[in-house]
């Protein structure tokens, strides 16, 4: 094999370590909006049930392992922005993933580049499929 064959050969092996790495990346993005998406459920049902009950019914709030008396108004408040910061993580993950996504494209659209462009490195691989 000359020169240009390992050199092919390694921008190979570097290129498919990056689509792996991406792609873990992709997964941990996705994971981390379903984990987003739980907690905007659970937010919303909370506020739900809480908007049913009467004003002046006692509410408590925790604040690490301790509990606190907190007016109806103040927890639904603190539920809002709670949903808010959710919606604008969720936006910013959402961003995130798609800018993954086409950092992926790019790097498969590079390999398939470099099997076109070097037959022995087809050869040296054999029937591995790239999809």
């Amino acid at each position: 094999m000359d020169e240009n064959d390992e050199r092919a050969v390694q921008e190979f092996n570097e290129l498919q370590d990056k689509v792996m790495m991406q792609a873990e990346l992709h997964h941990k993005v996705q994971q981390q909006e379903r984990m987003l998406g739980v907690q905007r459920q659970r937010c919303s049902l909370t506020k739900q049930e809480l908007q049913n009950m009467p004003d002046q019914t006692t509410m408590y709030k925790s604040i690490g392992r301790a509990y606190f008396c907190s007016p109806k108004a103040e927890v639904l408040k603190e539920l809002d922005e709670k949903a808010a910061q959710i919606d604008a993580d969720s936006k910013s993950l959402r961003e995130q993933r798609d800018t993954v996504e086409k950092k992926m494209k790019d790097t498969e659209a590079q390999l398939r580049e470099l099997l076109g462009q070097s037959p022995a490195l087809v050869r040296r691989l054999g029937a591995v499929k790239i999809q």
